[in-house]
């Protein structure tokens, strides 16, 4: 029974221990898709200044990407004859530039402000509202064949500058992540890190990572354990709580500060 009990503490901390860790670095984009509404799990990490900045990066690739998508796809338009006085791109290109002017609000947008949250969430929504009225605008243009047409003209078209982002999102994660490591050995107790400065070196995975930290705890006694599984269990839930309390007071603020 005893043996049992220890188990269910170990797979109980491991648990806990997991939702501290953002994300592995191949989830650089976790919510790209421009359909998906802002999630409590989404804001969870933006409880300091790098977790705002992370997910405003993301905020910022994403919106990029669909605004040269859209350049591409205006350009591919007027190639097949859309530039006419019956069929123009007028329409897109004017939410093309509302798209711009919100990517230059992400860009200029404070990662330290206590208003981040709100920030982000108001950001987000203009992204995914502008970008699914382009698509709208699209398809009252052109039939289905044609519409594949245009999406397999830009579909092998690649920026470097999205790959940039990528790159600067994942290396963000990591010291996040790092970060909240470093965090979860004071808690516990251990003054050995080499696991850590083994994942930011990029030689061991953040799985592991986690898994090394759920043996060195197996190896305390009973009450140590649950005296960690209750301190983090603690921190988890306040940051719960907190991006709840974002979620449910979204629409009763004023925006995000435009002047």
């Amino acid at each position: 029974m005893k043996k049992i009990t220890n188990i269910m503490v170990v797979l109980m901390l491991m648990v806990s221990i997991a939702s501290l860790a953002l994300a592995d670095e191949a989830e650089e984009d976790p919510q790209e898709d421009d359909t998906v509404n802002v999630t409590a799990q989404e804001i969870e990490v933006m409880n300091n200044s790098l977790g705002a900045e992370i997910r405003l990066l993301q905020l910022e690739k994403a919106l990029l990407k669909n605004i040269l998508k859209g350049e591409m796809t205006v350009q591919v338009l007027i190639g097949l004859g859309f530039n006419t006085t019956e069929n123009n791109t007028i329409e897109l290109e004017s939410i093309l530039s509302e798209m711009k002017v919100v990517l230059g609000e992400i860009r200029l947008a404070n990662t330290s402000s206590n208003e981040s949250v709100q920030i982000f969430v108001s950001l987000k929504n203009e992204s995914k509202n502008l970008t699914t009225q382009f698509r709208e605008t699209i398809r009252e243009l052109l039939n289905d064949t044609s519409l594949r047409e245009v999406r397999e003209r830009i579909r092998e078209m690649v920026s470097n500058e999205l790959d940039n982002y990528g790159k600067k999102i994942r290396s963000l994660i990591r010291q996040f992540n790092v970060n909240q490591l470093y965090r979860l050995y004071g808690i516990v107790g251990e003054a050995n890190s080499s696991y850590v400065n083994d994942y930011f070196n990029g030689t061991l995975p953040l799985n592991e990572t986690k898994l090394q930290l759920c043996k060195i705890i197996n190896e305390m006694t009973k009450e140590k354990k649950f005296e960690i599984f209750s301190e983090i269990k603690g921190e988890n839930i306040r940051r719960k709580i907190h991006a709840q309390y974002a979620i449910e007071n979204m629409g009763k603020g004023k925006g995000h500060g435009k002047n």
